[in-house]
């Protein structure tokens, strides 16, 4: 197996997260994260992994102490564990989002798995969930998500006006796949597109260019990464936020993919997931 020497002269074998990936180019600096956990064991951990991914971060072990740091600091992105005591990280974000100086700044919820978390962060006004149990290539996947997200909202301090119209170019070899993403995603005003091929994918690219594109790794890895390598040979599509349906038990295929993809939706597809996970990439790529 080929290696890459880590930044400090070491092997990439010895680095338990993986090759370190660069931040996309449209972010010249690093992103500052704001990291709340109440466990010192996990703000070590934490704070090791998003450095890893590129950010630099401030790690502090309460909602009280962010909201004093907050004081005089304004950091590019808030990532906050959701279990805590006093204040939890639901408490925190309802909070900061009803204030008008505050509420910019892109809050995750750092949660478990569990889908009732994911959905309380939605509901409690996060711009995005975070577990840190999820497989290695998605998590730094989603961390690369927030920063990136991060950034853009520094640079911006308000989010663009909404798509009227919006696209997604669906390549399945699945019609229940097809059918649940135009159920999920027609409230939204999105419009799907679908392809039952990854040849008929291509064409469709070149006949029309989607806002967000939905690959299944159903069609096999090695498949799926030829095609993604295709389309970011081809200048027009180089940067089409392109996410990956993939089973818990497909997400070996993950790592070639990488550096080719911006998500993962994970199957079998949930509705109000879907709806986050391409509004989010809608909302990055708009910025």
């Amino acid at each position: 197996m080929n290696t890459q020497a880590s930044p400090d002269g070491g092997d990439e074998r010895d680095n338990p997260w993986g090759q370190l990936v660069s931040l996309p180019d449209t972010q010249h600096l690093k992103p500052n994260v704001l990291f709340i956990d109440d466990d010192a064991y996990m703000r070590r951990l934490m704070t090791a992994r998003f450095e890893h991914v590129g950010a630099e971060v401030e790690a502090l072990p309460s909602a009280q102490a962010a909201l004093v740091y907050l004081q005089n600091h304004r950091p590019d992105l808030i990532i906050s564990d959701a279990v805590m005591p006093v204040m939890d990280g639901f408490d925190l974000c309802r909070r900061l989002k009803a204030d008008p100086l505050l509420q910019t700044i892109p809050f995750v919820i750092l949660t478990a798995l569990a889908r009732d978390l994911r959905q309380r962060s939605l509901l409690a006004g996060a711009d995005d969930f975070l577990s840190k149990l999820e497989h290695e290539v998605v998590f730094r996947l989603r961390a690369r998500l927030a920063f990136d997200l991060g950034v853009r909202s520094a640079a911006l301090r308000t989010d663009p006006e909404p798509l009227r119209e919006a696209s997604l170019l669906v390549v399945s070899g699945s019609r229940v796949i097809h059918s649940q993403l135009e159920t999920h995603l027609a409230k939204e005003g999105i419009q799907v597109r679908g392809a039952a091929t990854l040849a008929e994918g291509l064409s469709l690219l070149r006949s029309g260019i989607p806002d967000v594109i939905a690959l299944d790794l159903g069609f096999g890895p090695g498949e799926v990464l030829d095609w993604t390598r295709q389309v970011r040979d081809i200048p027009l599509f180089a940067t089409l936020p392109v996410m990956v349906l993939a089973a818990k038990d497909e997400e070996g295929g993950l790592t070639e993919l990488e550096p080719f993809i911006q998500d993962r939706l994970p199957k079998p597809l949930d509705g109000q997931e879907s709806r986050h996970r391409v509004n989010l990439l809608l909302r990055i790529a708009r910025m």
